[in-house]
């Protein structure tokens, strides 16, 4: 199976858990998890996990943008880096399968409004 992120892709080492993240999720899963992340809504694979801020308990710290976690890693990212990774994983996951363009490009696109991303 091919990765949809690779080490190239990596724009700070810090942002690791973001890319296995993305590498984790099946490719028969994929477009139904970026839905998910169209709506804010996060899910684990795993040792990975994608937090948004509404995903968190009221006990938990507030933030603000996305969290990635990678065991005991975890990188929170503005919503432009994660756009970046998301993108970049989906134009991937596109290459392998050119039907689903229209469903993901929905979600991006939602994704791009709901964080005001141009």
């Amino acid at each position: 199976m091919r990765t949809k992120l690779s080490s190239e892709d990596l724009l700070n080492p810090l942002h690791l858990p973001a890319i296995v993240f993305f590498n984790a999720i099946s490719n028969s899963d994929f477009v139904e998890v970026i839905e998910q992340m169209s709506a804010g809504i996060g899910t684990g694979i795993n040792d990975v996990d994608c937090s948004f801020p509404d995903d968190i308990e009221e006990c938990e710290e507030k933030f603000d943008g996305v969290r990635f976690s990678l065991i005991d890693e975890e990188v929170i990212l503005n919503y432009e880096m994660f756009y970046y990774y998301l993108n970049k994983a989906c134009e991937n996951y596109l290459d392998t399968f050119p039907d689903d363009r229209s469903k993901i490009d929905l979600n991006l696109t939602s994704i791009r409004e709901r964080y005001r991303l141009h």
